[in-house]
């Protein structure tokens, strides 16, 4: 008789069948409970990589200007706790804790990077709390071993938000200095469009050949430009719900309708307001307007290249995640999760063989003829 021929005659004993569903539950109704798993987790919150960006904000609106709003606009807003998240779970993160616990190598527990990262897979969970809390648990059999592991998760991840915060600051440096430099080089043509213009049909200085109301609306068109310049940049990362977008739309609206009023011809005690110029001082209007343009967004630039200087200097101290809770075994009892549901699958096999299917009659059941006994004749 072949082991399928024995298996076979076993099965279809009521009573064997019946005492192997027995004891395969008892097994796994212990394995339930031992070997004990443990469970240790840390909560952390990562701190944002620009974190410095309010208080320098704050620092800078006391010098006037548009501060905050550019201060939102090169931050790029605070990340999402989804991207925290991605980045937990990143292949990067578990290769650095591969690194800091040693788990490849010749005398390592593992001698592939991608058995090591799957072991991690498998017994480390990161996930999201409320409030953006991030919490790390590691369930290992050995609860020493899964503190280690558990804290070293925690500094790599922390290694590797630093990393992220440096890569942002240095994309802030080098857009800055570019547009400062482009900024610079574009006031000192409208300076020198405008000089040679004055110079070439004898004119005064714009504000006393302008006069105060043109030289006003001077002023609040190249404003008007540069908030048109900036809300087109930060619509482009923000929704349309942003406070900051309706911040700026209220401003630009406001300046249209300041320049509004001087649209129509009058003489005030200023002179003419701009319906009423010659064509060589409406030209010399539009150089002076673009000089004023160009030198707000210079200082729109300094003020934000003085800004990335010192988020610069404030990530190089900054920790880029705070521990609420440290590395610690969870004092509730764990259970094995694979056992119980071996011995879910088992009773629900029972109840199939035992029970459904001879009441539904899918099969009935055969019951072997006990060896020695002489078979009943047809």
């Amino acid at each position: 008789m072949t082991i399928v021929d024995t298996a076979v005659t076993f099965v279809r004993s009521d009573r064997n069948r019946r005492l192997a569903y027995f004891v395969l539950a008892l097994v796994s109704a212990i394995l339930i409970f031992f070997p004990r798993p443990y469970v240790a987790s840390t909560k952390i919150v990562p701190q944002d990589t620009s974190a410095s960006a309010s208080s320098t904000t704050a620092l800078l609106g006391a010098l006037g200007g548009t501060s905050q709003n550019l201060g939102s606009l090169l931050s790029g807003g605070k990340p999402s706790n989804d991207l925290y998240l991605i980045i937990g779970r990143s292949d990067s993160v578990k290769a650095d804790v591969i690194k800091r616990l040693g788990l490849v190598g010749p005398n390592a527990p593992f001698h592939s990077q991608g058995k090591a990262m799957r072991w991690l897979e498998r017994h480390v969970d990161v996930h999201l709390l409320l409030g953006g809390v991030m919490e790390i648990e590691t369930k290992l059999y050995d609860p020493d071993r899964a503190k280690i592991v558990t804290a070293a998760y925690a500094q790599a991840l922390s290694a590797q938000l630093a990393g992220y915060g440096r890569q942002i600051i240095s994309n802030k440096h080098r857009i800055v200095e570019q547009r400062v430099s482009d900024a610079a080089q574009r006031v000192a043509i409208a300076e020198s469009a405008l000089s040679e213009f004055r110079r070439s049909h004898n004119l005064a200085e714009p504000e006393q050949q302008l006069g105060a109301a043109l030289s006003q609306r001077a002023r609040l068109e190249a404003e008007l430009q540069a908030k048109q310049v900036e809300y087109q940049t930060l619509s482009q990362l923000r929704g349309p719900e942003s406070a900051e977008l309706q911040a700026l739309s209220s401003d630009i609206a406001g300046l249209k309708q300041q320049i509004a009023r001087s649209t129509m011809p009058a003489t005030g005690v200023g002179g003419l307001n701009v319906a009423g110029l010659t064509a060589v001082q409406l030209r010399y209007l539009d150089l002076y307007r673009n000089l004023r343009f160009q030198q707000t967004m210079y200082d729109v630039y300094q003020r934000s290249a003085e800004q990335v200087a010192v988020e610069s200097l404030a990530t190089e101290s900054a920790s880029y995640i705070q521990t609420i809770d440290p590395a610690h075994i969870d004092p509730d009892r764990h259970y094995n999760i694979w056992a119980m549901a071996a011995l879910a699958g088992l009773v629900l096999l029972a109840l199939f063989t035992e029970w459904y299917a001879p009441a539904t009659g899918l099969f009935s059941r055969r019951k072997i003829v006990e060896q020695g006994e002489p078979a009943l004749a047809q």
